[in-house]
């Protein structure tokens, strides 16, 4: 979270860890999860969302187990997300909405 005198917090990263059947490429079965990434329109250009989210993956490295961290993105994000090392999963992931069943 960033914080400013004036406007209070203008940028923020939240994240979770969520638990899954274990498989080969996650023996433990904890994912983490990167969600709410902002920042204030005043605010942006300054590295602020950076900040934040390389926190974030401080605490996913330093404080849990996770052996992946998913994160989903507008196209206005990608950039950011791609530099941080965030990529494409192995396997493409699928949807099936409810009024499809």
């Amino acid at each position: 979270m960033i914080e400013d005198a004036e406007h209070g917090i203008v940028s923020n990263a939240a994240g979770l860890c969520d638990r899954h059947a274990p498989g080969p490429g996650n023996p433990g079965g904890l994912r983490g999860h990167v969600f709410n990434i902002s920042t204030l329109p005043h605010a942006r250009g300054h590295g602020h969302a950076r900040d934040c989210l390389t926190s974030l993956l401080h605490w996913f490295a330093d404080h849990t187990t996770v052996s992946v961290v998913d994160l989903n993105t507008t196209p206005g994000g990608e950039r950011l997300y791609r530099t941080l090392g965030f990529a494409p999963p192995r396997h493409p992931a699928l949807q099936l909405r409810r009024d499809q069943m």
